[in-house]
């Protein structure tokens, strides 16, 4: 089970220690969902919704680490002058393009969420929790 100060903490590396200009928001809801939005100006910003009466904050964990993953393809594509591809494949809804550029923000997810667990001292059982959850998110793209 995965505490709420855990995703604190998770906020906190991926802000300070990964993205300086990235801003994350977690906005209490019922059901968890998260956003990524490129910069309109010189910030980039991840909104998460969690339920705050969960007992356990994995999906709102793993989702955050997966659109961290998108602000990763951001960099790399704005870097290859592909910004407009980026936002293109951003608003597809379903089908292979679409589950190919999820599944790549999940292993870039994937890359940012181990390094956080070997900074936390965390057990890598949680890396084999958030590969399985990418796993079954990247499936309901497929179409």
């Amino acid at each position: 089970m995965i505490s709420k100060s855990l995703l604190d903490a998770a906020k906190a590396f991926l802000c300070w220690d990964v993205f300086p200009d990235l801003a994350i928001q977690l906005v209490a809801l019922q059901n968890a969902a998260a956003y990524y939005y490129p910069p309109g100006g010189s910030l980039q910003s991840i909104v998460l919704f969690y339920d705050p009466a969960q007992r356990d904050f994995s999906e709102p964990l793993f989702l955050l680490f997966h659109e961290a993953g998108h602000a990763c393809q951001w960099r790399q594509m704005q870097a290859d002058s592909r910004g407009g591809l980026f936002a293109r494949r951003m608003s597809l809804d379903t089908g292979p393009e679409k589950a190919a550029f999820e599944a790549e923000a999940w292993r870039l997810g994937v890359e940012l969420f181990r390094r956080f667990v070997e900074k936390r001292g965390l057990g890598p059982e949680l890396e084999e929790r958030l590969a399985a959850y990418g796993r079954r998110c990247i499936e309901s793209y497929d179409h």
